[in-house]
């Protein structure tokens, strides 16, 4: 059975063909998609918990990626209990300007 799950794992940016249909593996998102997503998820304000489902992390990536955008100045922390973390200025500027790359770039340029 173990050679038959490792047959079925391809890698990374490969496609899964069974027969008739091909399905394009899912591409790993980078370090600044990932923050753009919690910039994002923060927008209005959210717990820390919030941020993980919104942005699809687990706890050891929220810890890492919201300590960088605090030292950054993209997000700020509201002290309420819990804790609120919310998008600053500089956070909205940041994701302005990563989506405009985005719009900017070309089709197909993953």
């Amino acid at each position: 059975m173990e050679v038959a799950s490792k047959r079925l794992k391809p890698p990374s940016g490969a496609t899964i063909n069974w027969g008739m249909v091909t399905i394009p593996s899912p591409r790993r998102r980078g370090r600044v998609e990932i923050l753009a997503d919690i910039l994002s998820a923060a927008v209005d304000g959210a717990r820390g918990t919030h941020i993980m489902y919104r942005a699809n992390i687990n706890f050891a990536q929220r810890k890492k990626y919201l300590a960088e955008a605090l030292s950054a100045g993209l997000i700020e922390v509201r002290v309420r209990s819990p804790l609120v973390y919310v998008t600053t200025e500089k956070g909205h500027e940041w994701l302005r300007a990563y989506r405009k790359l985005l719009e900017d770039l070309p089709e197909g340029s993953d």
